[in-house]
């Protein structure tokens, strides 16, 4: 089997409300044209970090693998977003403690990922439900 490339990996929450955001920000960061692997999972970045079952992790960074070894991916972009029901039975508000939970998740998971695969860009955004989407560094 010939080998393939595209651009980036992007994981992110399955949330339908997100469809048009997510993809006016894929055409915004130029994702569209050279291609990208896209891991759709409810409360992905959450799973990541601070998982219920240890398998969750394991799911996703097998997934992250494919995208690596398959697809020679050098960017991964881990989003979460606003109001997002894996984190809504937490009760956390949608304010500024729900941004900063949100922050640290992403970084938490960002580090595990570029523990894993030292080589690659790891981008983390958070998207607001009006489509915004803020660089979280």
């Amino acid at each position: 089997m010939a080998a393939h490339q595209c651009k980036a990996c992007l994981v992110y929450c399955m949330d339908f409300r997100l469809h048009e955001s997510l993809a006016n920000f894929f055409a915004e960061q130029q994702l569209v044209g050279p291609g990208a692997d896209i891991i759709r999972v409810g409360g992905a970045i959450k799973s990541l970090a601070r998982p219920k079952e240890s398998r969750d992790r394991e799911f996703l960074l097998e997934m992250l693998s494919v995208s690596y070894d398959l697809h020679r991916v050098r960017q991964f972009y881990l989003i979460n977003h606003e109001d997002c029901g894996g984190y809504g039975l937490e009760d956390v508000p949608d304010s500024e403690e729900e941004l900063a939970i949100h922050r640290d998740d992403l970084k938490a998971a960002a580090a595990l990922v570029k523990s894993r695969f030292p080589d690659v860009e790891v981008l983390t955004y958070f998207m607001w439900m009006n489509g915004k989407a803020e660089l979280v560094e």
